[in-house]
C-alpha cells in the first residue's frame, strides 16, 4: 500500500515534522500539542490519498509518527480525529476570509476579495481543499451542523447586497444559500480534478455571486479587477 503524500497542516501549510525520540526538555503540555497538531495534519494527508471511507487510525497514526495510545488520548475514533481536523481548518478560514473583507471597505470589493482567498487558500493547501470541500460530505451527520455554519458566514456576506445594492432588493429569499452552494459545488469539483488550479476560477466565482446584485456588466468588472 502507498504512503499518503506529503502533509499539511490545517493552518498555514508547513510540514510538521515528528518529536525526536528519546529525552527531551519539553513541558508534557507541549509535546501533547505538537503530538495533537500532528495527527490532524495528518488526517488531511490521509483523507487526501486514501480517503475518509478508507483511512484508518494505523495510517494516521503512521503519517503522525505516534502510537494508537497517543491517537486514542487525544480522539476518540477516526471521525472524531476528521471533525477536529475540519473545526481547524474551518477555525483558520474563517480568520483569513475575514482579515480579507475587512481590508475593503466597498461590499462588491469584499465579496471579490474574500472570493480570492478562499480560491487561493485551496489552491496552496490542496490535501486541505479536499478534507474540507470532498471528504466533509461523505462522513455523515457529524459535519453537517458545521459545513451549514461554515456556509452561514458567506450568506451573511451575500445578504449586505440586500441593503447596499438597490438591485438586490427585489431578490428571491433564499438567493445567497444558492449562491454559496454553487460556488462551494464548483470548487469541490475543481479539487478533484486540477485542485492547483482552483485561483484562476476565481475571477468566475465572483462574477456569478455579483451579477444577481450588481447586473453583468458591472459584476464582470469586479471579476476582472477592472473596478
Amino acid at each position: 500500500m502507498a504512503k499518503p503524500g506529503p502533509t499539511e497542516t490545517a493552518g498555514e501549510g508547513p510540514q510538521l515534522r515528528p518529536l525526536h525520540g528519546g529525552r527531551h526538555n519539553l513541558p508534557r503540555d507541549v509535546v501533547a500539542f505538537n503530538q495533537r497538531e500532528r495527527m490532524l495534519a495528518a488526517v488531511a494527508s490521509v483523507v487526501a490519498g486514501q480517503g475518509y471511507n478508507k483511512m484508518t487510525v494505523a495510517h494516521v497514526t503512521e503519517v503522525a509518527s505516534v502510537s494508537r495510545r497517543v491517537f486514542y488520548e487525544h480522539f476518540s475514533d477516526k471521525e472524531d480525529a476528521f471533525l477536529a481536523a475540519y473545526d481547524a481548518v474551518d477555525s483558520h478560514l474563517a480568520s483569513l476570509l475575514a482579515e480579507a473583507a475587512e481590508e475593503r471597505s466597498d461590499w462588491p470589493e469584499q465579496v471579490a476579495a474574500v472570493l480570492v482567498e478562499l480560491t487561493r487558500f485551496f489552491a496552496a493547501h490542496v490535501d486541505v481543499a479536499r478534507l474540507y470541500l470532498v471528504e466533509a460530505a461523505v462522513v455523515g451527520e457529524g459535519t453537517v451542523e458545521r459545513r451549514e455554519q461554515s456556509t452561514e458566514r458567506l450568506i451573511a456576506l451575500l445578504s449586505e447586497g440586500r441593503e447596499q445594492r438597490v438591485e438586490g432588493r427585489g431578490l428571491s429569499p433564499g438567493i445567497e444559500e444558492g449562491l454559496v452552494g454553487g460556488v462551494m459545488t464548483m470548487l469541490a469539483r475543481r479539487v478533484v480534478a486540477e485542485a492547483e488550479q482552483l485561483e484562476r476560477f476565481a475571477p468566475a466565482a465572483i462574477e456569478f455571486v455579483l451579477t444577481p446584485y450588481l447586473g453583468p456588466t458591472e459584476a464582470r468588472r469586479f471579476a476582472c479587477g477592472e473596478v
